[in-house]
């Protein structure tokens, strides 16, 4: 007989039980984005946005860019939007930038 594995998944509004990683990290007071894959979003002034642990770039729009990351899609808006620097753990975006969503 096959063994079935199911995954009960949390209710629309509920969080999920914190993961090995997260329960070490907060025991050890590691900070969350040096064990987690979760994104690091860093804006310096409203001309560049430094996204780390970023999965891919799902959109490249005149004005707006799309970036997929384990913790679901950031968008960034804007004017004249250019990616600086791209490397397989991060990404640089510069230009005039007016907002940054995070869609779950």
């Amino acid at each position: 007989m096959k063994k079935r594995l199911f995954r009960i998944k949390p209710k629309t509004g509920e969080e999920s039980a914190p993961s090995l990683s997260e329960k070490l990290a907060r025991a050890f007071e590691i900070p969350g984005d040096v064990i987690g894959g979760s994104p690091k979003v860093t804006a310096i002034g409203r001309g560049e946005v430094l996204i780390e642990n970023f999965k891919g770039i799902l959109d490249f729009k005149d004005g707006m860019i799309r970036i997929n990351s384990n913790n679901g899609i950031i968008k960034i808006t804007g004017q004249d939007l250019k990616i600086r620097e791209i490397t397989s753990e991060e990404i640089i975006i510069g230009g005039k930038i007016s907002n940054i969503d995070y869609d779950a």
